[in-house]
């Protein structure tokens, strides 16, 4: 997939009345933040649970 200037990615929803809210990108942030999250969070429990052992 080509990288697309900002510009064209908004030009091009401007022309197809995509036009996202706030809660779309809050929606987004969380999923990535959870994508991100969930490998760390379980990395440092199985550390922790080899560390009390």
């Amino acid at each position: 997939m080509p990288q697309q200037p900002f510009t064209a990615v908004l030009a091009a929803a401007d022309t197809t009345g995509f036009h996202p809210g706030l809660a779309f990108f809050v929606e987004w942030a969380v999923v990535i933040g959870a994508i991100i999250g969930t490998p760390i969070y379980v990395v440092r429990q199985v550390r922790n649970r080899r560390k009390d052992r």
